[in-house]
């Protein structure tokens, strides 16, 4: 049916907070549609309101909710509420965008280079750690990633200035069904010094 044929952006940041969007003009013109949801499951669903609209040019066009669990149903309605336009049940912790690595650490070897971050409390299972790097010299970034949450690689000139970045990624579809990743944490080394913000 055409209620669940619309396209939503769902986004669980760290199983923390979800943010789901709809794009509201093309989907509900002149419109303000309401939206609703439940992490309950059974027949004693308690629907609650958004507590936070994401608004485009005045007009509903997402919400931001705290996550409550791994089941969550939504629901979008007219603006007086008589009549659903769209509902969706779907699984919260497969849509999940992690934090940015912590305290993320360097340690040189002559040539060799590993990467390490603090442990997230669960699933590390479901993550992998991605380092890039380049040299001024390089054009395009070299990727490596491993498992969370440690990755090494070799073959840097300690004479040359790198920049670094990395990122915790959701492995798909294990996981995850949409490959999210955490922001990149960046830095730049020379000689295995941590330099300012750029080379």
């Amino acid at each position: 049916g055409s209620k669940n044929a619309i396209n939503t952006t769902i986004i669980n940041f760290n199983n923390e907070k979800m943010q789901i969007t709809w794009a509201a003009r093309e989907l509900f013109p002149r419109e303000n549609v309401s939206f609703s949801y439940t992490f309950d499951e059974g027949k004693h669903k308690v629907w609650k309101p958004c507590p936070t609209y994401l608004l485009d040019h005045d007009y509903n066009s997402g919400c931001l909710f705290k996550t409550e669990g791994p089941t969550l149903a939504i629901s979008i309605r007219n603006s007086n509420g008589s009549e659903e336009l769209f509902s969706k049940r779907l699984k919260s912790d497969f849509y999940i965008k992690p934090n940015r690595p912590e305290n993320v650490t360097f340690f040189w070897k002559e040539d060799t280079v590993t990467v390490s971050c603090n442990k997230p409390e669960r699933a590390v299972k479901c993550l992998r750690l991605e380092l890039q790097y380049k040299s001024k010299f390089d054009k395009d970034w070299q990727s490596r990633a491993s498992k969370c949450c440690s990755v090494g690689e070799q073959g840097f000139d300690p004479r040359k200035c790198y920049s670094f970045r990395v990122r915790l990624k959701r492995l798909v579809p294990y996981c995850n069904v949409v490959n999210y990743s955490s922001d990149w944490e960046a830095s730049f080394w020379m000689n295995g010094t941590l330099l300012g913000n750029s080379c």
